[in-house]
């Protein structure tokens, strides 16, 4: 188990690595990288952690949350703005503003998204999601019509 536990880390690391090396601004991405990592020796929460009262998921349980909110979304039991704040806060348990610099929005931006307010371009979207693996696409529209298309393969 400490294996995997080790590996969903490095995959969470890698993801966020990724998106920093995406970005133009090398001396920004430096000094967000300490603030979403914070000391990786200790277990207690770190500085950006959504409330102090939050129990953090553990790495072996972050695949599991962030799938069950997506399976959520799919259905139709989340929106898209519900669905986003549920994988930021319970996924990476970030702050809006940590979690804005991190995928190049600004914070209103991703509270409207949250809240469900505005309507934003693809890119954005994909912009805000993709820390997650997730991004914009076409489903049909009846939830049992993609409940029958999952079964089936």
């Amino acid at each position: 188990m400490s294996l995997k536990k080790s590996a969903l880390n490095e995959s969470a690391k890698a993801t966020v690595a990724r998106l920093k090396a995406n970005r133009s601004q090398p001396s920004q991405a430096q000094s967000d990288e300490k603030a979403v990592m914070g000391n990786s020796a200790s277990n207690s929460p770190v500085a950006q952690r959504v409330s102090k009262n939050k129990t953090s998921v553990n790495a072996a349980e972050r695949k599991n949350v962030a799938n069950q909110i997506i399976k959520q979304l799919l259905f139709g039991e989340l929106t898209q703005g519900q669905a986003l704040k549920a994988l930021r806060i319970n996924v990476l348990g970030m702050k809006q503003d940590v979690y804005a610099k991190l995928v190049d929005i600004s914070r209103k931006t991703l509270s409207d998204i949250e809240n469900d307010r505005g309507s934003y371009k693809t890119d954005i979207l994909n912009k805000a999601f993709k820390p997650f693996g997730l991004k914009v696409g076409l489903l049909p529209s009846s939830t049992n019509a993609l409940r029958l298309l999952l079964q089936s393969n």
